[in-house]
């Protein structure tokens, strides 16, 4: 594949010469397919921002390996920390019924938990899941949130309280009151 200097990268091409290869590679990363889907998409959206400024068709490959490893590390760590997220959401729920230090014959009943939060999750909508995500798992302050969602503090205010109203009730048969 060679190509001009001036002449812009083919993402058709690119993709139907690596896509194959590429997906083998994530797929002995990630391990899980939607995963997978996600950690591709991510690299070759990347490609398409940054097509103009790749200038050597022969890099390509290497730079799309090399996006593709960054992505497929990232949702590890998104993934891995949603999970931790969900444990901790569990425990928190055990403490305030006033359960012991968790044992080892509780970890189905963890996992089960946490099973219910990310469906709880899931009922939310996608700007309501953003700012749940980003206040919950990442730790941002709501100021944080709105600078990166790039709304108004008061939208992202709301957005959190209309997620608190829908998850309660979904939540609270499980968790208890408070």
């Amino acid at each position: 594949m060679t190509r001009k200097a001036d002449a812009e990268i083919d993402i058709k091409a690119v993709y139907e010469n690596h896509a194959a290869d590429l997906r083998w590679f994530v797929a002995g990363l990630l391990r899980n397919e939607s995963l997978v889907d996600d950690a591709l998409q991510a690299a070759f959206l990347k490609l398409a921002e940054k097509s103009d400024t790749l200038r050597d068709a022969g890099a390509v490959r290497s730079w799309l390996f090399q996006v593709a490893f960054n992505e497929a590390m990232l949702v590890k760590r998104k993934t891995r920390i949603r999970k931790q997220h969900q444990e901790k959401v569990a425990l928190f729920a055990d403490s305030r019924k006033g359960d012991s230090l968790p044992t080892p014959d509780h970890s189905s009943m963890k996992k089960e938990q946490s099973q219910q939060v990310q469906l709880a999750l899931e009922s939310l909508t996608a700007d309501q899941r953003k700012v749940v995500s980003k206040r919950i798992y990442e730790g941002l302050k709501f100021r944080e949130i709105a600078e990166q969602l790039d709304v108004p503090l008061g939208t992202v205010l709301a957005r959190m309280q209309a997620s608190l109203k829908k998850l309660r009730p979904i939540l609270e048969p499980t968790y208890g009151n408070e």
